[in-house]
């Protein structure tokens, strides 16, 4: 009976790593599928409003490329709130 709940517990132990793992490689996945097309998605972001708001979190384009992209097409950070390596919300204003 012991051996029963030991080797359930370790099959669990093993289905959460592998579960984990799949979700650390899709999340890097999603995040390259998202650079690989950052021109575009940042243009059609930074389309001439006067202000622009952008809600990122780890699968989509990283922090240091929506701020090269923004300042590119005439945008600065007027307001950041959360953490670049995960959830947060950037405003910015047209220059």
């Amino acid at each position: 009976m012991l051996i029963a709940l030991v080797l359930l517990g370790l099959l669990l132990l093993a289905g959460f790593g592998i579960f984990g793992f799949w979700l650390l490689f899709r999340v890097e996945r999603d995040q390259k599928k998202a650079e690989a097309n950052a021109d575009s998605a940042l243009d059609a972001l930074f389309d001439g409003r006067s202000d622009v708001t952008f809600s990122g979190h780890m699968r989509s384009l990283k922090y240091e490329t929506v701020i090269v992209g923004a300042k590119e097409r005439g945008y600065k950070l007027a307001q950041q709130a959360g953490n670049p390596k995960g959830a947060l919300t950037l405003i910015f204003e047209k220059v």
